[in-house]
């Protein structure tokens, strides 16, 4: 198994360090090939190892982070360009590195810098040698793993390797009964069910200075074409209630001028939050990172993108944890267990096109929701999370 992955990945390589080199750039980020290739020296003990993908995970892990970090010099790789920039700017007590490349002996060579004393992987990276050599060494935790119908099907069509790959772990945290009977195919030793652990990390509430006038909608994690469709909505809505403002928070920032030129095209006033806290245009564009589950707790209605589009739906909990009303299109296949779990509280709608949105939109807007308290669940989970991990540390520790 490893003799044919490392031969494939090496292959194939020198043609995704020029796709991913390229992209980087193109993106405006470095593509930090020396940290990649280890080219570097370091000297750490006792550290604890967390790999976040990107900046979804590094929310997601913060609790974990902030409470092992009193016992561990705390360890942050990553994968992204973006996500090492956040990850360095919001947890600067911890070595943030950008996660080698997947050949062994890089892999190898960080694990000696840095004397992990546990790798914690959030949310399903599964590079084969990140986690096959660590293993070796380490033990390897899962937090947060999930699986979608979609990746079951591919799963099994390559079940031999997949196996392989998840017997490495010595736990596997699963969100949900049907990730955790998903995941039960390939490996059922080492699996735990907790639940969602963004029911704990997305409530910790950012502090941000900011001016609120009249009533808000905000669109989050937007994508092509959804901004479109919540500016026509804007605009129709406006006319019946003038105090209406709208804040829009783009997935991905390069796309934020793509977004001022539907504004300019639809001759509607806006700012951004680079250059102005005060909402005083009809439209305000989140231009940062990091910021946009604070703005919830400005807000009366909330569309979370990523639903209508057709990507599946991100995290919906950072706004309803805030008792915010939560709108959502058809596309949520990677939050279906949630959004099966918040639909009978009231606090969410699921719309099926863009007159159903209007109307949904107008309906919060008029109504007032009741407070939903999610303390116990999230506290109950969190308590899963910690003890789960614990034993796997204290075992490491004998």
């Amino acid at each position: 198994m490893s003799v044919i992955y490392n031969l494939l990945y090496t292959l194939l390589f020198p043609f995704y360090l020029l796709l991913f080199v390229f992209i980087t750039k193109k993106k405006g980020y470095s593509p930090e090939l020396k940290e990649r290739s280890v080219l570097y020296s370091d000297k750490k003990e006792k550290t604890l190892w967390f790999h976040c993908a990107s900046i979804g995970e590094l929310n997601l892990s913060r609790p974990l982070i902030k409470h092992f970090g009193s016992r561990y010099e705390i360890l942050i790789t990553v994968s992204s360009p973006r996500g090492k920039d956040y990850a360095v700017k919001n947890f600067p007590e911890a070595v943030v590195k950008t996660v080698p490349f997947d050949f062994p002996f890089l892999i190898k060579k960080f694990i000696r810098f840095y004397n992990p004393e546990a790798l914690i992987v959030a949310e399903g990276e599964l590079w084969y040698n990140l986690i096959n050599e660590s293993s070796k060494k380490i033990p390897v935790i899962s937090i947060n793993a999930r699986i979608s119908p979609s990746s079951y099907r591919i799963y099994k069509k390559l079940s031999f390797f997949i196996k392989k790959i998840l017997e490495k772990f010595n736990l596997i945290i699963v969100r949900s009964k049907s990730d955790y009977d998903m995941l039960s195919d390939f490996t059922g030793k080492n699996i735990v069910l907790c639940g969602d652990l963004k029911f704990v990390s997305s409530k910790i509430k950012k502090k941000i200075a900011f001016e609120k006038k009249g009533k808000i909608l905000i669109a989050g994690s937007t994508h092509h074409p959804e901004e479109q469709i919540v500016i026509n909505i804007f605009k129709k809505l406006k006319k019946k209630y003038p105090q209406l403002k709208l804040i829009i928070a783009p997935r991905h920032l390069e796309r934020v001028q793509e977004v001022i030129e539907m504004l300019k095209k639809e001759k509607i006033s806006y700012s951004l939050r680079t250059e102005t806290k005060r909402l005083e245009t009809d439209v305000y564009i989140i231009d940062t990172m990091g910021e946009l589950s604070a703005f919830y707790s400005y807000a009366d209605v909330v569309f979370i993108g990523g639903s209508i589009s057709p990507v599946g739906g991100h995290n919906i909990l950072e706004a309803v944890l805030q008792n915010k009303p939560v709108i959502i299109g058809e596309h949520y296949e990677k939050i279906s267990e949630t959004v099966k779990q918040l639909m009978p509280e009231g606090i969410l709608k699921v719309v099926k096109d863009e007159k159903d949105f209007e109307k949904a939109v107008e309906y919060f807007l008029n109504k007032e929701i009741d407070t939903v308290d999610f303390k116990k669940i999230s506290e109950k989970i969190f308590e899963c999370y910690v003890s789960n991990i614990e034993k796997v540390l204290g075992e490491n520790t004998v």
